[in-house]
């Protein structure tokens, strides 16, 4: 019986090695995996626990001047790019779309891939996967249509240099858990977009 397990773990660890198997799960490169420890708000991680799996699409949307994007959760004490949820039946790709037109009122072109972030967030017992693309305004089509939440938030739009927006972002103190993961994960973003 230990033998027969041994060979099945064997043959489950060569085909998670395979290169088509590993971009299935994550067809961009992974460039961050947020957790409580990474974020000093725990001494340890919690394995083995059910969690709840969110995946978002995220932009670092480009105007015509070369300036990005940058939404100031006024209430929340964080800076973040424009983008959301996936919802059931969208792809990433889609859901990026809609969440441009939703939060910023616009469409967009898709011209690269940035990368991949992955939050453990142990509070809200949620696995996030976050997408961000490197996009350009086409143009504006519209107001924002912002949820609730946003509106509580204080969620305004700005549009600065990456190098601002990073330093913004440094400089956020998030007063709520979920504040943390965002300044972390956009940080991860924007770093990766102004080095490729």
């Amino acid at each position: 019986m230990v033998s027969s397990c041994r060979i099945v773990i064997a043959v489950l660890e060569r085909i998670v090695e395979t290169i088509p198997f590993r971009d299935t799960l994550f067809p961009m490169e992974i460039l961050a995996e947020i957790s409580d420890k990474t974020l000093g708000l725990s001494e340890f991680e919690i394995l083995g626990k059910n969690y709840e799996l969110k995946k978002t699409a995220r932009a670092i949307l480009k105007n015509s001047e070369g300036l990005i994007g940058v939404q100031h959760l006024i209430n929340d004490g964080v800076h973040k790019l424009p983008g959301g949820g996936v919802e059931e039946g969208e792809t990433v790709e889609e859901a990026l779309h809609r969440e441009l037109r939703e939060e910023v009122g616009c469409t967009a072109k898709i011209e690269r891939e940035i990368g991949i972030t992955i939050e453990y967030r142990e509070k809200h017992k949620l696995i996030q996967i976050g997408y961000c693309y490197e996009v350009t305004l086409i143009e504006f089509v519209g107001e924002p249509t912002l949820e609730e939440d946003e509106r509580i938030s204080g969620l305004t739009m700005l549009w600065t240099t990456p190098e601002d927006a990073i330093a913004r972002m440094k400089a956020d103190v998030p007063n709520t858990y979920q504040g943390a993961f965002i300044t972390k994960r956009e940080l991860a973003f924007i770093e990766a977009y102004l080095r490729k």
